[in-house]
């Protein structure tokens, strides 16, 4: 489990900072992005019983949000590392001249996949809380649902905030955005916004497999 948390947690990292060309310039941009490929190989490997398992047991609410949102990431994955490819500029891969649909796909699937990075963790926050709880001794924390609840209404707010901050709905939609390169940032201050992001789809994700599996508990009244 060690070794999962640190590749989950090298891969999440690796992912927020390559996200800024400006900071990283092409070659940090391109090492993470190998770094990257090589820690989703081995989360692939620790989780390989996941693929086997598709065929098998019944496919409930629960079961199809988890699904939906694992062919969101690998298909926006798929398309960033294959963009990628083309318009590399280390790789012997890359073209010298690359479509501009190539460089559209790379910057739009790699805002798709910070998107799904979040539902993924949100649906399987569940089984990490409780292992960093056990972890890290947060049980023994006084009020833990109230700070819980703080840290999620702070989180929302912050995600809600850095995605106007940074445009993310004109990026997605490739749309111009006016002075976009004299917004003030810093790597801090995008890496940390870009999380707050992923957090906050990752909270919406989690309430969502909250709510269905709250009804399916809930007794039906004759």
């Amino acid at each position: 489990m060690n070794k999962r948390m640190i590749v989950d947690t090298g891969m999440l990292i690796s992912f927020l900072v390559l996200l800024d060309y400006r900071f990283v310039r092409n070659f940090g941009h391109e090492t993470l992005a190998i770094v990257f490929f090589l820690l989703f190989l081995l989360h692939t490997w620790f989780n390989r019983q996941w693929y086997a398992s598709l065929g098998r047991g019944r496919w409930n609410m629960d079961r199809k949000l988890t699904f939906l949102a694992d062919v969101l990431l690998l298909g926006s994955f798929a398309a960033v590392m294959g963009s990628g490819l083309m318009i590399s500029h280390t790789l012997p891969t890359g073209m010298q001249k690359a479509p501009l649909l190539a460089h559209q796909v790379h910057h739009v699937a790699g805002y798709v996949m910070l998107i799904a990075l979040g539902f993924h963790l949100g649906l399987h926050w569940s089984a990490i809380l409780s292992r960093l709880e056990r972890g890290l001794g947060f049980g023994k924390i006084p009020h833990l649902s109230l700070v819980y609840k703080v840290l999620l209404l702070l989180i929302a707010a912050g995600g809600i905030y850095f995605s106007l901050y940074y445009s993310i709905g004109s990026r997605l939609l490739l749309l111009r955005i006016p002075n976009a390169r004299s917004i003030p940032v810093t790597l801090w201050t995008f890496t940390f916004g870009h999380l707050l992001i992923l957090s906050l789809y990752a909270a919406a994700a989690y309430y969502v497999q909250k709510f269905f599996r709250q009804r399916k508990r809930k007794p039906v009244r004759s």
